[in-house]
């Protein structure tokens, strides 16, 4: 179903957390709105809804536990990539070999930095005081996984979706399109966009936004931040040979019908190929990317198959429901989103939102949204948890809804029975009156005087708790059961959550799979299903992402 088009909603400079609905009318969007807020810091529900158009303040406390996997024995300084699972960042814990059979030799991030050992030279000329001469790795020899924890309360921007795979379906579009202007539209280099988008990151931190970012967040297979200064945020804790991949030298199996990775290098093939795309060397402190979201990352196309991949994507669908313990918080109350902006998103038929098709002019507004957003506000700044509202609502409707629509009903009568049980702590059975019952129903779980707060957040979530509420009062009032069924089955689709895809039953052996970048097919997208944690991707079907951003 193609979302509503974008109705003119809030003028387009301003926050967006401080516009509000005029009382008594419809917040457009709050749909999006809503998985914007259900989805965010969430592996699952920012799979389906990959394409993010909002950005948070983000912050994590003092003394987090972070991982980095590289060639390199050194503590890292300047900017690098961080995850937040070990299986992540072990993913590029690799040796200093030279470039896969896929990377041509005429790659430019190659020649610029003196061919396949271009991080040994330049680990010799920075490596810490008195370290010496470094050896070249032996072939067999493995990658090291850094651990550090953060110095001092991080501030971040976070960027909702999987804002950090490298598709040309959009995922890239709030940092390409908005953040960056544009700038890289004309790159000459498939391998250093993702350096590129670091330094620019990491420029608009330190002059535009005067120091108040220390870095970016983001999500592809695990959630990672791009770290400005890792001297400066960083307590290393340790640093640890790991065991060499088992694919290492056979490479894994990509996405879908990709079976056959070590192939020609199709144009376009970016990040998840190499992991051996050297940052460019602007300060002299940068070595080549091993962490998640280096220039290339993982080789050969994602993690594939087999004891590597298992453990991998293991630890990434833990974090379906969130990334737990406490380590990011959002700021909720404050927050911008494209979603409010009275600009159309959805092009033809779509169910993608697009930043790249906006004017100038609409992306300039977003990016100044942000920069007021990064000025005035604070991550650790009290706010409701809206997503834990949104939680609540969930919970409370998603199986019902299922069960509404489902082929369980014989009877309308047996329908309404089943919905009016749903309504039935809302109804004033004394006076009936449906105005009344359905803002009983849609403030159920809303704070105390939220809406007169003027928050983005709480129309959003009242908007999409008011339709839940009216449409099961106008089901409940259909004469006949297809009519009833059909004004539910419009409900779920104007929802979308990603509940409805979650797998059922899944085996211990087994992971719920979903696309993520760069694996899985449309078939994955389409109808998730519980499959062996060791061949999660081991099928044929139409790939998913299609081909890689260059």
């Amino acid at each position: 179903m193609r979302p509503p088009s974008l109705l003119p909603l809030f003028g387009l400079l301003g926050l967006s957390c401080a516009h509000s609905a005029a009382p008594g009318t419809e917040l457009k969007n709050a749909n999006h709105i809503f998985n914007v807020i259900h989805d965010s810091m969430r592996q699952w529900g920012s799979s389906l809804h990959h394409n993010g158009v909002s950005f948070f303040l983000a912050g994590v406390p003092a003394g987090t536990q972070f991982y980095h996997g590289t060639s390199r024995a050194s503590p890292v300084n300047g900017t690098e990539w961080l995850a937040f699972e070990p299986e992540h960042a072990m993913v590029f814990a690799r040796p200093g070999h030279g470039p896969t059979p896929q990377l041509p030799s005429d790659d430019p991030d190659t020649e610029r930095h003196g061919g396949s050992h271009g991080e040994l030279r330049k680990r010799e000329h920075h490596g810490p005081p008195g370290e010496g001469p470094l050896k070249a790795f032996d072939e067999n020899e493995a990658g090291y996984l850094h651990t550090y924890t953060a110095a001092k309360d991080l501030r971040l921007l976070y960027l909702d979706g999987m804002s950090a795979a490298k598709t040309s379906k959009g995922t890239l579009d709030s940092q390409d399109a908005v953040l960056f202007n544009g700038l890289l539209e004309d790159h000459p280099s498939p391998g250093g966009q993702e350096s590129e988008r670091a330094r620019l990151s990491c420029e608009m931190a330190q002059n535009e936004w005067e120091g108040r970012i220390d870095g970016v967040l983001r999500m592809e297979a695990g959630f990672e931040i791009i770290l400005c200064d890792f001297e400066r945020d960083l307590i290393p804790v340790r640093i640890m040979q790991i065991k060499q991949s088992s694919e290492e030298h056979h490479g894994p199996r990509g996405d879908g019908n990709h079976g056959d990775r070590d192939g020609p290098r199709k144009e376009g093939d970016d990040k998840h190929h190499d992991g051996h795309g050297p940052h460019k060397e602007d300060d002299g402190k940068r070595h080549r990317a091993g962490g998640p979201g280096g220039p290339r990352g993982p080789p050969h196309g994602g993690p594939g198959n087999g004891p590597d991949a298992s453990r991998w994507m293991r630890a990434i669908t833990a974090r379906y429901d969130g990334i737990g313990g406490k380590r990011v918080s959002l700021n909720f109350n404050h927050f911008v989103t494209a979603f409010s902006h009275n600009v159309e998103l959805f092009e033809g038929n779509s169910t993608l939102p697009r930043l790249v098709n906006l004017s100038p002019e609409e992306r300039a507004a977003i990016r100044a949204e942000v920069t007021t957003l990064v000025m005035t506000h604070h991550p650790a700044e009290l706010c409701e948890d809206w997503q834990a509202i949104t939680d609540m609502i969930v919970t409370r409707y998603s199986k019902e809804l299922s069960y509404f629509f489902s082929s369980s009903f014989d009877s309308i009568e047996q329908l309404q029975s089943e919905i009016g049980r749903v309504l039935s702590p809302f109804i004033d059975y004394s006076g009936r009156d449906d105005i009344s019952e359905i803002e009983r129903c849609a403030t159920q779980f809303l704070p105390p005087s939220s809406l007169e707060s003027g928050g983005i957040a709480a129309h959003a979530v009242h908007g999409v708790a008011h339709k839940i509420c009216s449409s099961l009062v106008e089901a409940g009032k259909e004469q006949d059961l297809e009519s009833a069924v059909q004004v539910v089955r419009d409900l779920v689709g104007y929802l979308d959550w990603g509940t409805w895809k979650e797998c059922r039953g899944c085996a211990v052996n087994e992971i719920c799979v979903v696309p993520i970048w760069p694996m899985g097919t449309v078939q994955d997208y389409d109808s998730p299903q519980c499959k062996d944690a060791s061949n999660p991707y081991d099928q044929d079907g139409e790939t998913y992402w299609g081909g890689m951003h260059r």
